[in-house]
């Protein structure tokens, strides 16, 4: 590829890349991305597009803002509590490439690295679901959308999950190349690059550490009635507050109502059913509290983005 770079310069298009090994940043992505690229361009070979991708790894300390890249990679973070380090020089190197005309983009959590820089002020933009209520108290003014895999628009490109840097390679590839190679390559690779989105792997992992010991009382209560018809007046009553009393708190606490997280907590409990049971959806339903199975299928749906039955057929175990 070089050898041919060199003999057909004045008509090859050379793609840079400059992929990030900041602190913490995960090394298996970091060569993952390199590798994947490398591999993009024996497809650009295979389907005689003049065009390659040069992608190289550089530190901190190696960024050189002179030298201009068509792309810059953040890839994801092994440590949540990473954009505590001070990353003043890199996200001066960010606004210099973006000047010049590169893309931005970012993966997972790499996404904080672009909020701190305000990147991402007023534009669409996703991270790792799992994150999402830190990452939109930390930049309000940023439009998240924790349901999508990957978000292009507006000169950056984010992509959601730990893994989600191959999907952001993809769309790297896809918009400053051509769709056709990217789709070549996901099958060289044996990559499903079908439309899914995060929301078909929320889990629900409800805090207790708030501080407020009401709102715990009444999450453990509903941690083991959740099955059973379970009214706000109930609720108040195990709890010897108001039903205002508790569902300010309780709003306060978990930034959801209280019907809000029952019914998180129901659904919850029907995926691992559906992931490891072959019992059916119907039995399921009615198993976590709900009476009516075509509202059970609505509120699945509108949850996780599937139906029960594609949901199994995607994640059960049997």
């Amino acid at each position: 590829m070089r050898q041919r770079l060199q003999n057909d310069n004045e008509t090859m298009k050379e793609i840079k890349i400059a992929v990030i090994n900041y602190p913490t940043a995960s090394q298996s992505a970091l060569y993952g991305i390199v590798e994947m690229l490398e591999l993009a361009n024996t497809v650009c070979v295979q389907l005689n597009a003049d065009m390659a991708f040069s992608a190289s790894i550089y530190k901190a300390e190696q960024l050189n803002s002179n030298k201009p890249v068509d792309v810059v990679i953040l890839p994801p973070s092994m440590n949540e509590t990473f954009f505590e380090h001070d990353f003043t020089a890199l996200i001066n190197y960010l606004k210099a490439m973006q000047s010049q005309g590169a893309l931005l983009a970012s993966a997972c959590v790499g996404a904080f690295i672009l909020g701190k820089g305000g990147f991402l002020d007023n534009k669409v933009c996703t991270t790792h679901w799992r994150i999402a209520d830190h990452f939109m108290t930390t930049f309000p003014t940023a439009k998240l959308d924790a349901k999508a895999i990957v978000v292009n628009g507006e000169g950056v490109i984010t992509a959601g999950g730990r893994m989600a840097w191959i999907d952001l390679v993809f769309e790297i590839i896809s918009t400053l190349s051509s769709p056709a190679i990217a789709l070549s390559l996901s099958k060289e690779m044996v990559v499903d690059t079908g439309y899914r989105e995060q929301g078909f792997y929320h889990q629900f992992a409800p805090t207790k550490d708030h501080g407020d010991a009401l709102v715990v009382k009444a999450q453990n209560y509903l941690a083991v009635h959740y099955s059973q018809p379970i009214s706000l007046s109930d609720l108040a009553s195990h709890t010897f507050v108001s039903q205002r009393t508790l569902q300010r708190r309780f709003t306060q606490a978990l930034g959801m109502t209280v019907i809000d997280y029952l019914q998180k907590l129901r659904l919850h409990h029907a995926c691992q059913q559906i992931e490891v049971s072959t019992r059916s959806i119907a039995d399921i339903a009615f198993s976590v509290g709900y009476q009516n199975v075509n509202a059970f299928r609505k509120i699945f749906r509108k949850e996780y983005g599937l139906s029960p039955i594609e949901y199994r057929k995607r994640f059960a175990i049997n």
